[in-house]
C-alpha cells in the first residue's frame, strides 16, 4: 500500500467523482483511476460501485475510509508539529527548577519568553537542586536552575546568578532597628533558623559564622525559604535567605530584612545535559533567563 494510492481514494471520496478527483490533485484522470485499482488489488475488496454514475463507496469502502481519516488527521498534526520545530525549535522546552527561583524572576522570563512565542509548551518542574542535577543528568529536562551540587560529569554548567541572603527577623525585633548591617555575632545568642543541610545556601552560611568563631544556636531546618520566612514571622527565631523569596512569597509576613556581612553569597547555575545539541528553543529560554538574571543582579538592594 503507497500513500499516493490512499490519497488518490480519499480524493474521490471527498469530491465524489474520479474526474473531480483528478482536477482538485492536478493529476490525469487514468492515473488517478491506476492508483485507486492497485489499493484494491492490494486490500483485497472494491472501494467503489463501479457503473452508477458518482462514485459510490461500497461498505467496505466506506469503513476504509473513517480509518484513512483517522489517520490523516494524524499526519495533519504532524505537519503541524513540523512547522512548530521549523519555527519554534521542538516546540516544547522542559524545565525544571528550584524554589528560590521559581517566583517572580521566572514568571518574567516566561512572560517575555512566551510572548514572542505563542505557539511554544512549558513544562515547568520545580524541584530541589539534587533532583534537578539529576533530571537535567538523564535529559529528562532540557534546562535546570539550581544551587551547584557534585557528582554530575554529565551535567554542564555556567554560572547564572549571585546574589547575597539577607537576614530575616520578626519585625519589632531588637535587630530590626540596627543602622548596619547585621553580622554573625550578632546572632551568637538568638535563635537561628536554616535551610536543610543538602542546600548549597546553607554551607555557605556556616562557612562564614566559622569564620568569625560563632557557633549559632540553630533551632530548626527545613529545605524551604518560604517556609524559614514564615517560621520567623511566628516568632520561632532570625534567618539567612534568599532576598527573592521574601520579595515573592513573603509579602505581608510581620518580618524585617537587613543586609548580613560578611556576605552570604548564594549562587545558582544553569544546568544543560553535557554533549547535548542544543534547540533553539531552549537556548533561546536560556538568553531569557540569563537576561532576566542580568537585570536582577543591576537593581540596587533595598532595607525592607
Amino acid at each position: 500500500m503507497e500513500l499516493r494510492q490512499v490519497e488518490a481514494f480519499r480524493a474521490v471520496a471527498r469530491y465524489g467523482g474520479f474526474s473531480r478527483a483528478a482536477r482538485a490533485l492536478a493529476v490525469a484522470q487514468p492515473s488517478l483511476t491506476r492508483s485507486v485499482a492497485r489499493l484494491e488489488a492490494v486490500i483485497g475488496f472494491p472501494l467503489f460501485l463501479r457503473g452508477q454514475g458518482a462514485a459510490r463507496l461500497t461498505p467496505e469502502g466506506d469503513a476504509f475510509l473513517r480509518e484513512v481519516e483517522r489517520a490523516f488527521t494524524g499526519l495533519d498534526r504532524l505537519r503541524v508539529a513540523a512547522q512548530d520545530i521549523r519555527n519554534f525549535g521542538t516546540g516544547r522546552l522542559r524545565f525544571a527548577c528550584l524554589p528560590a527561583l521559581a517566583g517572580g524572576l521566572m514568571a518574567d522570563a516566561l512572560a517575555s519568553f512566551l510572548q514572542s512565542r505563542p505557539e511554544a509548551t512549558v513544562s515547568l518542574q520545580v524541584n530541589p537542586s539534587n533532583t534537578i542535577y539529576e533530571w537535567v543528568a538523564s535529559r529528562q529536562v532540557d534546562l535546570g536552575l539550581a544551587s551547584p551540587r557534585s557528582g554530575f560529569p554529565a551535567v554542564e554548567e555556567q554560572e547564572f546568578l549571585s546574589i547575597p541572603a539577607v537576614l530575616v527577623v520578626p519585625r519589632g525585633h531588637p535587630l530590626a532597628r540596627l543602622r548596619r548591617p547585621a553580622g554573625p555575632h550578632d546572632l551568637a545568642e538568638e535563635r537561628f533558623l536554616a535551610l536543610s543541610l543538602a542546600d548549597g545556601a546553607r554551607h555557605a552560611a556556616e562557612e562564614v559564622f566559622r569564620g568569625a568563631g560563632v557557633a549559632p544556636r540553630l533551632r530548626l531546618e527545613t529545605p524551604n525559604s518560604e517556609t524559614l520566612c514564615r517560621f520567623v514571622a511566628a516568632g520561632l527565631g532570625v534567618a539567612l535567605v534568599n532576598p527573592l523569596v521574601v520579595a515573592d512569597a513573603a509579602k505581608g509576613l510581620a518580618i524585617a530584612t537587613l543586609p548580613f556581612a560578611p556576605e552570604v553569597r548564594l549562587r545558582y547555575l544553569l544546568l544543560r545535559p553535557r554533549g547535548e545539541v542544543p534547540d533553539r528553543l531552549s537556548e533561546a529560554f536560556a538568553a531569557e533567563l540569563l537576561a532576566q538574571a542580568a537585570a536582577l543582579a543591576a537593581r540596587p538592594s533595598r532595607r525592607q
